[in-house]
Order: C-alpha cells, then structure tokens, then sequence
C-alpha cells in the first residue's frame, strides 16, 4: 500500500504526456540578434518560346546568397512577434553562374543600416542612408525573415506529434512570392521539452513572383527557443517549379534555405545615442530604388512596381507591374552624342517617330519642354496616339540631353485604356533623372 502510495505521488510529479504547451513569441523592443542567411540553389532557367518559334534549351544556372546582420527589435505586436527592426549589415552577396550570364552584387557599405517592418504581411526593407538598388533589395529583403518566423508557430497548445499549417506570412516569406493561391505548408512537433521545440516542416505553396506563377515544395525544420521566445534556426530544402512571368523567365531549382539567430550585444551602429538622430521611419520616398546605366552615364529613382526586364550596354527596359500583371514599360536607349551643349532637333525627333511608328502611328496629342531637377538637363517630351493590331496605345517619347551632348531617348508605351490608372508615372520617373560621371560636367 506505501509503494503504491508513493508511486502515485512520485507519477503526479511528473508532466503528462499530452499536457499542451504554447509556443509563443515574446521578443521585446531592444532585444539584439545576429542573423546569418544563406541560400544556395542550381537548376535550370527556362527560356520562352518567341513568335511561334520552339523554346530554346534551358540554361543551367547556380545561385548563391549570404546576408549577415545585427537585429535589433523597434516594436513588437502584442502577442510578442517582431513588427519593427532596425539592422546593421555585415555581410551581404549574391553570385549567379552557370549558362546564364554570370554577375554577382553587394550592398554597398553606405546602405548597410536599414529598418525593416511587416506591412499587410509582407516584409518591407529600406534604407535610411539613400535609395537601394533593385539588386541590393533583393539582397536584403531575403526569404524567411526574421520579422515573418513568428508565424511558423501554431495558434493553439501542441504537444509531440501536433500538426498545423503555419501561418500564410510565414508561407510568403520562405516562398519568396509575393501572393500566394494555396499555402499547404504543415508542421509537425519533432520533440518538445522545457527549452527548445523541433518543429518539421513539409508541404507546398502555390503562388507567384512578378507574375510568374509557381509551386514550391519544402522539406525541413525549425527551431524554437522556448525560453527567449523566438524561432532561432531554420533549414529547409526547397523544390520549385515556376513559369515565365513578365519580367522574369521559368525556373527548376532546389535550393536549400538557411537562418540562424542568435541573442548578441548590441553593436555600436544600433545604440540608441545614435538611432535617436536617424529617420527610421519607413515613408513612400524611402522606398525608391536607385538605377544606374550601365555606362555610368546617368541615374534615375523610380518605385518598387517598375521592374528592370533588361539592362544592357546602351539600352535598359523596365516594366511596371501592379499586382503582377504588366501596365505599361518604358525603354531608356542610349542615343548618339550631339556635341557640347547641343542635342536633337524636336522637329527632327517628332519625324523619327513617325518614321519608326510606320503604320502603327495615329497622331501627335502634345509635346513641350519638361522640368527637371538640374537646369543642366534639357528635357523634350512627345505624347503619341497610336496602334498595335486593334489596341490603341499611348506612347510618351523624352529627349534627354546633357550639357556634354549625351543623349537619351526614353519611350513609354501602355495602352490607352491605362492613361488615367498610369497617370503621371512618366514624370515621376524622368523627373528624377541626372546626368551623372563625365555626362555632367559643365
């Protein structure tokens, strides 16, 4: 009767077995980690069939990324996910080889502050310093930030074996996509004790990138550290399939994606004497991206729904998508120096379009000098209806010259049905351009 007894006091001492614990978030505004993201992939980059023609072969192609940083929580929700960050950059690259033209990018050392929010469930990365290239965002705004593992985690208790889909930020974040059609990424609880939770993930997204729909499956784990409150590592194999988007051509990559986060002293970059002087506030104007020819020649700002579809050494084409569908593009060509302080005619520029136009051309609607930021500049726009098959288009022509003679002619092209939705995005655009380098000199 004692043994039974006391069997029964020592059992009752012991947690159940299916006693459910929550896996919550309570990261803190100060708190500091450090952050290392790697992703590796190889595949093939599939290439689109042009004029009826057949496909031409895939291209092998081998990526690799590694981004480092100190993290530091600005804000955090009330149920303790990180909402807010403000980082310091260590290390941040990205070289793509294989059949595909090779190249490889950095951040530049005066981008290496940025803040970081969550906005409608997507992670939004900026610079206080200037505007990102579009290059150094896709650096910086990786797959599976640490703003968007907090969603990994389930609503409810679990215990060994529990099961759920993680949360549609955190399918969008190790996606990489930017909507998302389904999310069947489950996870599972691998083990559990008082410290740490192991947590496999294994599943499908279904979504798309720029308008090039896809599927992702995903094989891996994750790791929850019970006591600080916050996913610490992840690692997860990624198998993809995606078609060619508007701006991108077809992917078949696995890849393997990897975070680690660790609690670390606050560097002195991020001590509050100095973020307390700096604009970290993310507004509209510090979302603007930096472009620079390839010549070196000129630069523009633009916003983030314009897209580089090409850039070569004397032409570069952007194209501007909403919500993944194409609205309009613009061609920014390289044209023939005029010598110093001088540039086309516009009575000569107006017979160049009617000439290139061909059949496709309809009529002038307008033209007239444009303003912009550098009396250095002369700018020259030409609005022209016209035709392609049965669409009327709408083509915005600008000449810009510089004081050298350099000149570009950039011409946008949307359909006439989009004027008002496309508005004055034309401006905007040339409106920020300048002359840069050689091209600028008095």
């Amino acid at each position: 009767m004692a043994h039974s007894l006391l069997a029964t006091i020592l059992l009752s001492m012991l947690p159940a077995a299916d006693t459910a614990v929550v896996l919550k978030p309570k990261e803190t505004a100060g708190e500091t980690t450090r952050v290392v993201s790697t992703l590796v992939a190889s595949g093939q980059f599939k290439q689109v069939a042009v004029n009826g023609e057949p496909a031409p072969k895939p291209l092998a192609l081998k990526v690799e990324t590694r981004l480092e940083f100190f993290d530091k929580t600005l804000a955090a929700s009330k149920d303790g996910a990180p909402m807010r960050s403000v980082r310091r950059v260590e290390k941040a690259g990205a070289a793509i080889n294989g059949e595909v033209r090779a190249s490889s990018s950095v951040l530049r050392p005066e981008e290496s502050l940025l803040v970081a929010e969550m906005r409608d469930g997507q992670v939004v990365v900026v610079s206080p310093g200037g505007p990102l290239t579009r290059a150094e965002l896709e650096l910086v705004q990786a797959p599976a930030d640490p703003l968007a593992l907090a969603a990994l985690l389930p609503a409810a208790g679990v215990t060994k074996g529990s099961t759920w889909t993680v949360g549609s930020d955190a399918a969008r974040s190790l996606s990489g996509y930017d909507s998302l059609d389904d999310n069947a990424l489950k996870a599972t609880i691998d083990s559990l004790d008082d410290a740490k939770a192991v947590v496999a993930l294994k599943g499908t997204v279904r979504g798309s990138a720029l308008g090039g729909p896809g599927t992702i499956t995903f094989t891996g784990t994750f790791t929850f550290d019970r006591i600080a409150g916050r996913v610490e590592s992840l690692e997860v194999e990624r198998q993809e399939t995606r078609q060619a988007g508007p701006v991108e051509a077809g992917l078949d990559v696995k890849s393997t994606l990897s975070v680690t986060r660790k609690a670390a002293d606050t560097p002195p970059e991020l001590a509050e004497a100095v973020l307390k002087d700096l604009p970290l506030e993310i507004k509209a104007d510090r979302e603007l991206l930096l472009f620079k020819s390839t010549d070196g020649k000129y630069s523009l700002v633009h916003d983030r729904n314009w897209h580089i579809y090409w850039d070569g050494d004397r032409q570069s084409v952007f194209k501007r998508l909403i919500k993944g569908q194409p609205v309009a593009n613009v061609n920014l060509t390289t044209g023939p120096n005029a010598g110093k302080g001088r540039h086309q005619d516009p009575a000569q520029l107006r017979d160049d379009i009617r000439k290139a136009a061909g059949p496709r051309f309809v009529k002038i609607l307008g033209e007239g000098a444009v303003d912009g930021p550098s009396d250095t500049s002369y700018r020259y726009k030409v609005t022209v209806q016209g035709r392609e098959g049965d669409v009327a288009v709408v083509w915005y022509y600008y000449l810009i010259a510089g004081p050298q003679g350099d000149q570009v002619l950039a011409v946008f092209t949307l359909g006439a049905e989009s004027m008002d939705a496309f508005g004055d995005q034309d401006l905007r655009l040339i409106g920020t351009f300048e002359w840069t380098g050689a091209a600028a000199k008095p």
